[in-house]
């Protein structure tokens, strides 16, 4: 049996050297011919348990003499010290096959290993690398398979009260020792062409993730980058002085950039030889703690970057546009930025630039059809004679954030604001169809008590019309209550309070005190949402039962709106109720049979609202096809919504507010 084994496995190596005869085409961007030998690190001595350095290279460099081929890392952990990638040669990963970095130094290249490798004394990582491409072309890293960089390995126990307060996570500290060994980059690829990643998975880096220095033709698909997020510096893609990069369907988790493109030619390359252009970043989810996309950095130039359909979770900061950190000095001549159809959440500033010197340029950036949720606004503020210039924000909205959910304790940012830009300082600023925007008419309409099968039946209606809504949950904050208010949370909708016993606010704070009232009516379900991760800012008076009083109390506890009496269906009443800016209470207009409300006339208030540029509230409970008493058809809400859309009133929520 034994020998028929063997019999197989030398008849598929001859199979695999005969398809060597042939050439196929690499992935690669300018597809070049690679021979499809195959050479597995076992063949040349790599040994489970052991180190597998010099395997490895054995094969690669067979690989390369042979005129090309894949070096294959089957299933297993392999330890390893520092690779060369060579030309034409593809490093393989079968699934579950885990390269995993030494953790002592002597494994490592030394510093001067070639003239362009460059380190960092004063963030304390050296030039030593796990994976290096130098001087090759048509290389490609592929597979299933893990490469570890051991990234906790080089560093002390985490720092949870951390003074930077954008590393959410808290902020590892190296040991005191001064012989202290941290690896720079895990991925280093230095003056290399038409180079290749697919698939593989790359984690605990214990620098930035990949560095791609004065390459070009770069294509990146369906790679997860896993850091460990308390370690500094672990950014996830580093593109400087690159050309034509192609980056795709990744998932990045960092704890600082996620991608940090730049033009640093201050180490051996000249602006002309090596500006970094022609990026291109797509599909791409990042959770980072500092930027998720830091555009900058260097003495060079950055130039056409299109980043779309991304999503960019918990980040300090998404989009950063640094282009000088030195007084002094020049900066990153940066131009023609295209953001489009991108989801920046959960940040302290969704858009922000800086620049400390006078010689710098941002110049021509357009973001499109993107959505921001925030503490800040976006800001764009310059020094010195030098402006950024044509910057325009088409079909973008903002969502204000009253806290984060992650270390937000310590906190984030300057003064909070609901302003979709501030600090505006910027030669041809273009704002076309942005939310929030000064003086515009807002449909707002709301729904109380725990009509959750309506709502969630009603979810297409609104995301036909583009429209939200808010919805005031009275009752437990149970299980069920939960997993609704996520999924209209989710969904866009704003989410609010309705009181846990639906108690009158008037009458309970006037016979038990504002202490007692808050501590039996509000704070359970204030708390249930917070463990549950649920945002909440608004709350809605039962039966509008309220006095200045309590009013003033909703402000003292930290909610932005309030719902407040029922007026009614009367155009200069409504209309007139909620002014601009927006107040802390905000009253509405009824809709339902029981409160004899006409259809017709709840349309003419709509197309005035748009017409004048106000505000219309309209509150209801359920939403059903045969609804009666205090409760909305379906009927009515397609109509509502259709005219508003008509009219171009948009429909917001209550967290959507000025």
């Amino acid at each position: 049996m034994k020998r028929i084994a063997l019999s197989i496995v030398s008849l598929m190596f001859a199979l695999t050297a005969l398809a060597g005869q042939f050439s196929v085409p690499s992935a690669g961007s300018g597809t070049v011919l690679r021979k499809a030998t195959v050479y597995p690190i076992t063949k040349y001595g790599a040994r489970t348990g052991k180190m597998a350095t010099e395997a490895i290279q054995k094969a690669m460099d067979a690989a390369e003499a042979a005129g090309g081929g894949t070096v294959v890392v089957p299933k297993g952990t392999w330890m390893t010290g520092t690779i060369w990638l060579r030309s034409h040669v593809e490093l393989h990963l079968d699934k579950g096959a885990v390269l995993i970095g030494s953790v002592h130094k002597e494994d490592y290249n030394a510093n001067d290993v070639f003239p362009e490798n460059f380190w960092a004394n004063p963030e304390e990582w050296s030039g030593a690398h796990l994976v290096i491409a130098y001087k090759v072309e048509d290389v490609a890293i592929t597979g299933e398979g893990i490469i570890d960089g051991s990234g906790p390995a080089f560093f002390g126990e985490c720092d949870e009260d951390s003074r930077f307060p954008w590393y959410k996570y808290g902020l590892k500290l190296h040991p005191i020792d001064r012989s202290w060994f941290r690896p720079g980059p895990m991925v280093a690829l230095f003056l290399s062409n038409k180079i290749r990643m697919e698939g593989v998975t790359l984690k605990d880096t214990p620098c930035w993730t990949v560095h791609a220095r004065c390459c070009e033709d770069i294509d990146i698909h369906n790679v997860t980058i896993d850091a460990d997020r308390t370690i500094a510096n672990s950014d996830g893609f580093s593109i400087d002085c690159t050309r034509n990069v192609t980056i795709d369907g990744c998932t990045i988790r960092t704890g600082d950039d996620g991608f940090a493109i730049r033009a640093c030619y201050s180490y051996h390359c000249r602006a002309d030889e090596h500006p970094c252009e022609n990026i291109r970043i797509t599909n791409c989810d990042v959770w980072s703690c500092c930027y998720a996309a830091r555009i900058g950095i260097g003495t060079g130039i950055v130039r056409n970057v299109e980043i779309e359909n991304c999503r960019f979770h918990e980040s300090s900061f998404g989009i950063g546009f640094c282009p000088a950190w030195t007084p002094g000095q020049r900066g990153v001549y940066i131009d023609d930025i295209h953001v489009r159809n991108c989801d920046v959440l959960e940040c302290a500033r969704p858009v922000e630039s800086d620049a400390l010197a006078d010689d710098w340029r941002i110049r021509n950036v357009t973001f499109e059809d993107c959505r921001f949720e925030s503490l800040m606004p976006i800001s764009f503020t310059s020094s010195g004679s030098r402006r950024p210039e044509n910057i325009t924000f088409r079909n973008c909205t903002r969502k204000h954030l009253n806290a984060l959910r992650v270390r937000d304790h310590l906190g984030w940012g300057g003064e909070r604001s609901r302003k979709f830009i501030d600090g505006a300082d910027v030669t041809n600023l273009v704002i076309e169809n942005c939310f929030p925007a000064e003086g515009e008419g807002m449909l707002v309409l709301t729904f109380d008590d725990r009509n959750f099968a309506d709502w969630l039946n009603a979810m297409p209606l609104f995301e036909k019309y583009g429209a939200h809504a808010t919805f005031f949950v009275s009752g437990p904050i149970n299980n069920e209550a939960v997993g609704v208010m996520k999924r209209l949370y989710e969904a866009g909708h704003s989410v609010g309070l309705h009181g846990l016993n639906h108690a009158k606010a008037d009458e309970e704070v006037a016979a038990k005190g504002a202490a007692m009232f808050f501590k039996e009516e509000i704070e359970p379900q204030q708390y249930a949402c917070k463990v549950a991760y649920i945002p909440i800012t608004s709350y809605s008076y039962p039966y509008c039962r309220r006095t200045d009083e309590t009013d003033a109390l909703f402000k003292q506890w930290g909610f932005s709106h309030v719902r407040g009496e029922h007026t009614p269906i009367d155009n200069d009443a409504v209309l007139a109720a909620s002014e601009s800016p927006m107040p802390v209470r905000i009253d509405s207009a009824f809709a339902g049979e029981e409160y004899g409300t006409d259809i017709d006339e709840i349309l003419s208030l709509v197309r005035q609202a748009a017409k004048e540029k106000k505000v219309f509230v309209l509150s209801s409970h359920g939403i059903s096809p045969d609804a009666k008493g205090n409760n909305m058809k379906t009927e009515w809400l397609e109509k509502i919504l259709a005219t508003a859309k008509e009219c171009g009133l948009r429909a917001v929520g209550f967290d959507e507010l000025p």
